[in-house]
């Protein structure tokens, strides 16, 4: 079955407010097996809303409306429907009376125009609004619901439940498998998978996040067998490269090793002033494992809070291989991570140009340092510099679980 959702609002299309009802009623129609066909964006006007519904029946099974069943002048969803039907505008007596019960209950005048909110297309099935004021409706394949999300939230599920069982529908719902990668370019990784992405049953993406590549496949979920297969292949090819399989980003990965491996962690930043800590403290339970954050941004500071010895500084600089080997070899955890680096977008030189960094690793006795340029604003060096340190930490953990 396909859906295609119409989302209504002008505010959507000026920038005034993001759309996020539309990932929400994806990831609710995957679960029922229904496919989102597309989706479209129209501004609060009768004729455009219906010319967006002439479109969509054209094309899909079930179309859903999200926005414009309010009170105002510009909710307009229930007229334009009315019209594409050629039906008229009702109110049932039993909803009038339910909805003024609402506003008395929450001692809020009940004005003219509040009937709005409860009127339905002539033949219309309504579905009560439990944590606002607009009924949800359904008629002709189509569906409509208010665009205030905590509204649409209740409102969904419930219709999607009673238009499953009123089709009955054999759900096979979509199976989606998402691996999480990083250290490979977009390119790179298209050019490594692409013989294995033939099957014309299965969708194939490559999402870019500030935290890595996602690899998506989706498919339905008899297919599942299918896609596990090819999942497979994509791990004997990228190796630790996939760093996640389940959605768990960088930061939770290495706090995960380190509840395993009992193990605690510390971090010294220069360049990223804090950015790694904040990372990691973002983790819910990082407290059980992460003791101490320091940001040595001077290097008087890398000298008292961290031991680097001065000779070392004056020698080979603040950003350098030697400085980021005292400085994570001077935290006193097992675990620990340092950055020394140059961020930009001034005081680069030939020698020591803007973007170069310095990671220092250790996990007990095993100490690395990585050597990166990064590319990009003051703000992308500093993330991705994050994202580095913390996938190179990774990869050492798993050295010692060998």
């Amino acid at each position: 079955m396909k859906a295609i959702l119409i989302l209504v609002g002008t505010e959507l299309l000026n920038g005034g407010m993001l759309d996020t009802n539309s990932i929400y009623m994806a990831e609710k129609l995957n679960s029922y097996g229904i496919l989102i066909r597309y989706k479209m964006v129209v501004k609060d006007d009768i004729e455009e809303i219906k010319t967006a519904v002439n479109l969509a029946k054209k094309s899909g099974d079930l179309v859903i409306i999200s926005g414009g069943l309010g009170p105002t002048i510009d909710d307009l969803t229930k007229q334009a429907i009315a019209r594409y039907l050629d039906k008229k505008l009702i109110i049932d007596e039993e909803e009038l009376i339910e909805i003024k019960n609402k506003f008395k209950q929450k001692n809020i005048k009940f004005l003219e125009d509040n009937k709005k909110e409860v009127e339905k297309v002539e033949g219309a099935v309504s579905f009560e609004n439990k944590v606002g004021m607009a009924s949800g409706m359904y008629i002709s394949g189509i569906a409509c619901f208010p665009g205030v999300p905590r509204e649409l939230y209740d409102l969904f599920p419930r219709f999607l439940k009673w238009y499953s069982e009123k089709k009955k529908l054999e759900i096979d719902k979509v199976y989606i498998r998402n691996l999480l990668t990083y250290g490979i370019p977009e390119s790179y990784l298209n050019n490594k998978l692409k013989r294995f992405f033939t099957n014309t049953n299965i969708d194939y993406e490559f999402l870019i996040k500030d935290y890595g590549i996602i690899i998506r496949l989706q498919s339905m979920e008899s297919n599942k067998n299918l896609v596990e297969k090819i999942i497979k292949k994509i791990y004997n090819e990228l190796g630790t490269n996939i760093f996640s399989s389940n959605n768990m980003k960088l930061e939770e990965v290495v706090l995960e090793m380190l509840r395993e491996r009992k193990l605690t962690l510390s971090v010294a930043e220069s360049c990223t002033g804090g950015m790694l800590s904040s990372k990691i403290v973002g983790v819910p339970g990082a407290s059980k494992f992460y003791k101490e954050g320091l940001i040595t941004y001077s290097n008087s500071s890398k000298e008292k809070r961290l031991g680097v010895n001065k000779k070392t500084l004056e020698s080979y600089g603040a950003v350098s291989f030697e400085v980021a080997k005292e400085m994570v070899k001077g935290l006193s955890t097992d675990v620990g991570i340092s950055i020394t680096g140059v961020a930009g977008p001034d005081g680069g030189t030939k020698e020591k140009p803007v973007g170069l960094v310095y990671i220092g690793l250790k996990v007990k006795e095993n100490v690395k340092v990585i050597k990166k340029v990064f590319k990009g604003s003051r703000e992308e060096v500093r993330k991705k510099t994050v994202l580095c340190s913390l996938f190179y930490l990774k990869e050492l953990l798993s050295e010692g679980s060998n």
